[in-house]
């Protein structure tokens, strides 16, 4: 059938690109135009001309000029020229991108491991502090906070831990908690800032 077809109709996409574009300059728009060309270089490795890059795209002309040379600028990509036949010709050269996706993979290599037993133990608190098992969002939402954003364990139980007090056992709630950490200072014992959060975040003296 043609929506089995349909499914299957797919093109490979580089994670760590995906995952890091913004931090080798790219936005939305760079990000498919590269894609656009990566997939040409990985069947053809010859260049697509700009009604190719355009096709399907909102972009227009001026925009994928802006684009190709943001790519070269940056140091993303290269267009090597060769003679054949003396016929000069144009590829691509995505070693440069490739070396930095590298440093993400390195990053990732060296940053500590996480220690499983504290993970289980905060969802085992969590749990029993809220008298239900934790969903699947909720389990997928602490562990994007300690893997995505960094925090540890004992940061989310001060979080939760003062949701609580309140009567809140929405992440969402704990979430913001948590966003504010890096905004207000420490509260000594918690290592989390006293605030009202029923009051629209407003900091509270600390008596």
């Amino acid at each position: 059938m043609v929506n089995d077809y349909l499914k299957y109709i797919t093109v490979p996409v580089n994670k760590i690109l995906l995952d890091n574009y913004a931090a080798i300059g790219l936005d939305e728009r760079g990000v498919i135009i590269l894609i656009k060309l990566l997939e040409r270089h990985r069947t053809y490795n010859t260049p697509l001309d700009f009604s190719e890059l355009l096709s399907g795209t909102t972009l227009n002309e001026s925009e994928l000029t802006h684009i190709i040379q943001s790519l070269i600028k940056e140091r993303l990509m290269e267009l090597d020229t060769h003679e054949i036949d003396g016929k000069y010709t144009e590829t691509y050269n995505f070693d440069p991108l490739y070396a930095k996706l590298e440093d993400f993979i390195m990053l990732e290599e060296k940053a500590p491991v996480k220690d499983d037993t504290s993970l289980r133990e905060l969802f085992e608190y969590i749990e029993q502090l809220y008298g239900r098992a934790i969903s699947p969002n909720e389990y997928q939402r602490l562990n994007s906070w300690m893997n995505d954003s960094n925090y540890q364990p004992e940061q989310i139980q001060d979080a939760v831990d003062i949701a609580y007090k309140s009567n809140i056992t929405s992440l969402q709630y704990v979430e913001r908690i948590l966003s504010s950490t890096s905004k207000s200072e420490p509260v000594k014992g918690t290592g989390l800032p006293v605030i009202s959060w029923l009051d629209g975040g407003s900091r509270l003296d600390n008596k």
